[in-house]
């Protein structure tokens, strides 16, 4: 695959990552487009009950940031951004899917923060 360049100053994959939030919130889940082509996601069945104070504190929630970047071939993809073996390495990138596959992009990034029996939970009690 060959080394990523993280950033893409172009704005090319602004456009992109717009569409992509609009397909995550169709979904139940928050997103926002940060700077540097970057996405950040999370799902709102994974954060502590807000009378939780230390729910909240102890839990991160369900959250994974997105990174655009041009492969070798310079091809815009979105990678998965994973942290590094040590808080002093780089996050590791994970090619997930070229960024026009917003649909592909969503449907993975929706099944790595489900929380499949969320709702069943809240209806339990």
């Amino acid at each position: 695959m060959g080394e990523v360049k993280a950033r893409v100053p172009d704005g090319a994959w602004y456009p992109a990552a717009r569409a992509l939030v609009a397909l995550l919130a169709a979904r139940g889940l928050g997103a926002v487009v940060l700077a540097h082509g970057a996405v950040r996601v999370w799902n709102p069945a994974g954060e502590a009950d807000a009378s939780d104070k230390l729910g909240q504190a102890m839990s991160p929630g369900l959250r994974q940031e997105l990174q655009c970047g041009r492969r070798a071939d310079g091809v815009l993809w979105w990678f998965w951004v994973w942290s590094g073996p040590t808080r002093q390495s780089p996050p590791d990138l994970e090619p997930l899917c070229p960024i026009e596959d917003a649909e592909t992009a969503a449907a993975r990034i929706d099944k790595v923060l489900a929380v499949p029996f969320a709702e069943a939970s809240v209806k339990a009690v």
